[in-house]
């Protein structure tokens, strides 16, 4: 029973992820994420009392689903710096996915005006972590000022998320790699010019 329940719950969440993620947040009703994932009405509103309570689930499934790609991604012998470039890499290539719509993150920001909105507050909880993580991967690098460094690179690539879609092929998104790489060789070079 508790199977049946959670494979309801699970294919709600995923029609609703799908379906918010390429149509937006508010465009999407309940009765469209009923009719599409085959799940009745009732049981979403057992799962996800409020359409509220779904957006927030979106979001923290978003945000477990991106902190387990972080760390496939810098899951490796390679050096904190090799890291960094890895993610700005795995960054350029999913701006390049068909499909691809800009950051969950930044867009449930933009589309929930009420801050005090669990999803709005998990997004920006994803932000700093997000941020104290690349502060984290920076100082192992020996970057002269790790927090600089972290916040230059969170600009870098929210603003590539943020313009990816508006410029298809010829996005500015793709000097993501080049950018950040610029910004990391000059910070590990002036922390060597000071050693």
């Amino acid at each position: 029973m508790t199977t049946k329940h959670s494979s309801a719950r699970q294919r709600l969440l995923e029609t609703a992820s799908e379906l918010f993620y390429r149509e937006g947040i508010r465009a999407i009703g309940v009765d469209t994420i009923v009719e599409r994932s085959g799940v009745g009405k009732a049981t979403l509103y057992r799962h996800f009392p409020t359409k509220d309570d779904l957006i927030a689930a979106y979001i923290a499934e978003e945000d477990r689903a991106h902190q387990q790609w972080f760390e496939e991604i810098i899951a490796s012998d390679r050096s904190p710096k090799e890291h960094l470039l890895t993610w700005f890499e795995a960054c350029d290539q999913r701006i390049k996915e068909p499909g691809f719509r800009g950051c969950p993150f930044l867009n449930a920001m933009t589309e929930i005006a009420e801050t005090e909105h669990p999803a709005y507050q998990h997004a920006v909880q994803h932000e700093r972590a997000l941020r104290d993580r690349l502060a984290q991967l920076s100082r192992q690098a020996g970057a002269r000022d790790p927090e600089q460094l972290a916040d230059q690179l969170l600009l870098v690539v929210n603003g590539a998320l943020a313009s990816a879609s508006l410029f298809g092929e010829a996005s500015p998104a793709h000097q993501l790699k080049t950018i950040a790489a610029h910004l990391i060789d000059l910070q590990l070079e002036r922390a060597q010019t000071r050693s």
